[in-house]
C-alpha cells in the first residue's frame, strides 16, 4: 500500500468540526459588555426625564432577561448531567 492509501484507511469520515470557544469568548469579552452600556445609557437617558417608574420596569426586565440567559447556559452546560441524574447512567 503506498502511504497515502494507509493515511486514508487511518483516517474516519466524522464531518466537519467547529471550535468555537474563541467566538464564544470574544463575545462574552466584547458584545456583553457593550450591550449592557447601551442599557445603561438608556436608563441613565430616561432618568433625567424624570421617568423613574419606567427606569424601574426597565431595570427589571433586564434583570430578568439577564437570569433566564444565565438560566439556559447552566442548563446547557449540565445537561449530560441532569439527563444522567433523571433518566440514569443506561
Amino acid at each position: 500500500m503506498t502511504s497515502v492509501a494507509v493515511f486514508l484507511a487511518n483516517t474516519t469520515n466524522d464531518g466537519p468540526s467547529l471550535n468555537s470557544n474563541g467566538v464564544v469568548e470574544w463575545g462574552v469579552k466584547n458584545i456583553i459588555p457593550l450591550v449592557l452600556l447601551v442599557i445603561g445609557i438608556g436608563i441613565i437617558a430616561s432618568a433625567r426625564k424624570g421617568r423613574i417608574s419606567d427606569n424601574a420596569n426597565t431595570l427589571t426586565n433586564v434583570m430578568l432577561g439577564m437570569g433566564v440567559i444565565a438560566g439556559a447556559a447552566v442548563l446547557y452546560g449540565f445537561a449530560g448531567q441532569l439527563t444522567n441524574l433523571v433518566f440514569g447512567d443506561g
